[in-house]
């Protein structure tokens, strides 16, 4: 059973780690001399923690992971029901039927009189003594009878009792992601509320780049800046977070530190867009400098080589650095932001790629894990992509395209017909 009183045994939840005052060790190169995509998320996972659980009423749990072993307390349903609309009888009545005479039963209000039939609405209990229906598009009913021309046997068109979930049963275990048919399930079990993790509070963050100051530069810049850090808030709210985005405008360290302190007391999770592009000598690190532990990288990821990441303020909150180019902001949000975002839910850093056919070939940068747009339908075969002929660059691709081609470090081309994993982004 769940919590509030339910629950036969007390529910205990494992204590948090204490957060490190440093970095964990950094992944080691890959083979091409820069980190893989898959280490910098493995590594920058692992100084993550799932945020604490509480109690939370069903409506507000959708979307979250479930952080208790729900049992049931009764059987669901509690009585038989009837499976459709038609008429309640007692199958020794109608279980030998001769077709071509049929047995004539009487529309009654129970089925206690001889040979009757009591009208059933779909979800309503059995009438007592009942035990099956003849579905109301079987039905001729004429002068308040009931011909019926087929046999029907016990059972038929009855949900029994605990026939959704029986008396002790699990409904769901931890570490389920709570959606709307198992909401259903639980509501409809007795349950009112639930303990989950909450969503993650994020906040995204668009910082001003250095560089000229030409009227023509600043338009261009804020258009990037805008593009990306709208695309970066909508895909983490899309992954379940709570999301705030806010722009700064600060040109100097102390005026950025400022910005990025400010939104620590409300996020679980920082992201960045802009000041990464010069690493460790980029005003971005400058003024994270001294505000806890940060690494900037190169990583094998095209678009979206540069990366920071870093543990700031006195709670170490987790910061994602991405730039502020839209095509970079989104594959560095896709690669390391939405697995951030799971493991602060309880779900696991895994993504959500599916593995489809390819309907044209496709080629990429060596030595890179480059993330390939593309049109993405389901067919009799099961899911294939159409790669796009333009790269992953410009808006116009990326608002365009419904998936995301993974051709992985180390390969270089896949021919037609030739199985990729697919990150689908939904339809368009």
């Amino acid at each position: 059973m769940a919590l509030f009183g339910r629950s036969k045994k007390p529910v205990t939840v494992e204590p948090s780690r204490p957060d490190p005052a440093q970095l964990a060790p950094p992944p080691a190169p890959g083979p091409h001399g820069t980190r893989t995509v898959e280490g910098q998320r493995d590594w920058i996972c692992s100084m993550l923690e799932p945020l604490m659980p509480f109690g939370m009423r069903l409506l507000d749990a959708a979307g979250l992971s479930l952080c208790e072993n729900l049992t049931a307390d009764g059987d669901l349903p509690a009585l038989p029901e009837a499976a459709c609309d038609g008429y309640a009888v007692i199958s020794v009545d109608v279980r030998d039927v001769d077709p071509g005479t049929g047995v004539v039963l009487t529309v009654a209000a129970d089925v206690h009189e001889e040979a009757s039939a009591v009208p059933v609405l779909v979800g309503h209990p059995m009438p007592p003594g009942a035990d099956a229906v003849v579905p109301l598009d079987a039905a001729v009913v004429d002068s308040g009878r009931l011909l019926v021309d087929h046999s029907v046997d016990a059972g038929d068109n009855v949900r029994q009792v605990g026939s959704d979930v029986a008396d002790g049963a699990v409904i769901a275990a931890p570490g389920t992601m709570l959606d709307e048919r198992l909401l259903g399930l639980i509501g409809g079990a007795g349950f009112d509320k639930v303990l989950c993790r909450p969503r993650p509070r994020v906040v995204v963050l668009s910082l001003r780049e250095g560089g000229p100051t030409s009227q023509a530069f600043e338009v261009a810049a804020r258009q990037h800046r805008d593009a990306a850090s709208f695309m970066v808030a909508s895909a983490a709210r899309a992954d379940g977070a709570q999301v705030w985005r806010e722009n700064s405008d600060a040109q100097d360290a102390d005026s950025v530190a400022e910005a990025v302190t400010d939104q620590l007391i409300r996020a679980d999770l920082l992201i960045t867009v802009g000041g990464v592009e010069r690493g460790a000598d980029g005003l971005l690190a400058e003024a994270l400098d001294g505000l806890g532990p940060i690494d900037f990288s190169t990583v094998a990821l095209h678009p979206g080589p540069d990366q920071g990441f870093g543990l700031i303020g006195a709670d170490r909150v987790p910061v994602l650095m991405l730039g502020s180019d839209p095509a970079s902001a989104y594959t560095g949000y896709v690669a390391f932001g939405g697995p951030m975002i799971r493991v602060l839910m309880g779900a696991g850093a895994g993504g959500v790629a599916a593995r489809v056919r390819l309907d044209a070939p496709v080629s990429g940068s060596s030595g890179f894990c480059e993330y390939i747009p593309a049109w993405v339908t389901i067919g009799p075969e099961g899911p294939h992509a159409l790669p796009m002929t333009e790269r992953l660059g410009d808006l116009g691709v990326i608002a365009r395209c419904n998936g995301l081609l993974v051709l992985d470090e180390g390969v270089s081309s896949a021919r037609h017909g030739d199985h990729l994993d697919c990150l689908v982004l939904g339809p368009r």
